[in-house]
């Protein structure tokens, strides 16, 4: 129930909640998508027929760089003159290992960080009981030329200790993996060269990452329209957001002197928690219904709030002067609308519903997201926890058909990116190669899709041909 003075921003009108994983009402065509011209009757149709056939058809037009297991260079950033600039970005960020590799929460240094990385790139084989490496040069990819006999040391300490009870042992060999008597101790120079990367000029280690700060600096001196919405289970929107307002202000150790606070004239990107216009925190109800609570990010059962007896809407109450939105049709409206202006955001999805529901990409941070040529925006997504198999942590929904499951490897063409933590350490340049390839995989992606929608009515239109050319020949028959 919704505490009383928290202002109803529904519509007057009930409206549908759409419940992510629920059943796809068929457009058109059969199980599989496909398109059958003659049932085609409308221009929309004719969209939307397009785009599932060009789903179901995407695998075959993979790039390469995702097929064959290649990762961004560390050049330059290519060139984007295809792009389109006019089109304003919504750029939802991870946080924990996607753009802050420590954690001072677990107490994981930097160095203990960089250590459980390389055991996750490092592929090896078990000899006499011991993991030894094999491939000399890490790599978040499975070597080609090896077999299947490669493991990382990552996967095989968690398969030479399996149980609950040895966890501890478990992160304490990752994050001692380099050392002198350890596995890894020959990537002690590549481990010394990553630990730099993440230490301030003055000893002290680094927070959000370099990387994070080339794009922000990047599509500022590219002249681009953007928002920035961190997205966490956690609670670190607060420190991130002091950190970002430091950088944005000219004094981060890093970066002294570029300034987005505003006061050059464009947009203002400091972040204050909790901001009730710009951060706030998913809940999810056991139906599936979901909730935004602007104004605060914290959450029942979470922090210091995790012995509250009150785990539904109502908890939100105890917060004087919170906005909620209610339904999936509110709240990616109330989404779509707030990012359309640049600035940065921080958004708190709800990890019980997620942890409740075994943790499946439908009960995970929801992404709401256009792919149509006239959609002024384009909605992208960063997080380490995606698979290629499987979007695991993350939800997309696509808002003009909220039931509809898009293939993951489509999306990961356009919309949602597999952040790779040891990339972003090691290459500066890594989020904004990654930011342009999804943005020429959303061009192609439309292009695509065009060029299918004419083929159909091409079909249609031969068919309505011959049908005309056949009546009129029966016509010339008659006596």
């Amino acid at each position: 129930s919704r505490p009383a003075h928290m202002p109803d921003t529904s519509p007057p009108a009930k409206r549908r909640c759409a419940r992510p994983g629920g059943a796809a009402k068929p457009i058109m065509g059969n199980a599989h998508g496909r398109v059958q011209s003659c049932c085609v009757e409308t221009t929309e149709e004719v969209e939307f027929a397009s785009s599932r056939r060009f789903d179901d058809c995407l695998l075959a037009g993979i790039d390469s760089a995702s097929s064959t297991g290649t990762t961004a260079s560390t050049a330059s950033p290519r060139s984007s003159t295809s792009i389109s600039s006019s089109r304003h970005l919504v750029i939802n960020m991870d946080i924990n290992k996607t753009v802050i590799m420590t954690d001072s929460t677990t107490g994981k240094s930097a160095e203990a960080v960089v250590n459980e990385e390389l055991s996750s790139a490092s592929w090896g084989t078990e000899v006499d009981g011991r993991w030894r490496l094999v491939v000399p040069e890490p790599s978040i990819h499975r070597p080609q030329g090896h077999g299947d006999s490669l493991v990382t040391y990552a996967d095989w300490v968690a398969k030479a200790l399996p149980s609950s009870d040895q966890k501890d042992a478990r992160r304490r060999l990752k994050a001692t993996f380099t050392a002198a008597d350890q596995p890894g101790a020959g990537l002690s120079a590549l481990a010394s060269q990553l630990r730099k990367e993440l230490t301030m000029p003055d000893g002290s280690e680094v927070r959000l990452i370099p990387a994070f700060f080339e794009l922000l600096i990047f599509l500022k001196q590219s002249g681009r329209s953007f928002t920035v919405c961190f997205r966490t289970f956690g609670e670190d929107l607060d420190k991130v957001a002091k950190e970002l307002t430091q950088f944005c202000e000219g004094r981060h150790p890093l970066f002294p002197g570029f300034v987005m606070d505003g006061s050059d004239g464009d947009a203002d990107y400091r972040l204050t928690v909790p901001d009730p216009e710009r951060c706030g925190t998913f809940f999810r109800e056991k139906d599936g219904k979901m909730s935004l609570v602007m104004g605060t990010v914290e959450q029942p059962g979470e922090g210091q709030y995790k012995s509250v007896k009150d785990r539904t809407l109502g908890f939100f109450g105890r917060f004087p002067g919170v906005r909620l939105y209610e339904g999936l049709d509110v709240v990616s409206s109330f989404l779509s609308t707030r990012c359309a202006s640049p600035g940065s955001f921080g958004l708190r999805d709800h990890y019980a519903h997620w942890k409740a529901n075994g943790q499946v990409s439908e009960a995970g941070k929801v992404f709401c997201f256009d792919h149509e040529r006239g959609s002024p925006y384009h909605n992208m997504f960063f997080d380490d926890n995606v698979d290629f198999t499987d979007f695991k942590i993350v939800c997309p929904i696509y808002i003009k058909q909220p039931d509809r499951r898009f293939p993951v490897l489509a999306l990961m063409q356009s919309h949602v990116c597999k952040a790779e933590p040891l990339l972003a350490i090691r290459d500066r340049q890594y989020f904004i190669n990654e930011l342009q390839r999804l943005e020429e995989g959303y061009e192609r992606r439309l292009r695509a899709r065009e060029r299918w929608t004419k083929a159909c009515h091409s079909v249609r239109a031969i068919g309505r041909w011959s049908k005309l050319a056949s009546c009129r020949k029966l016509e010339a028959c008659k006596p």
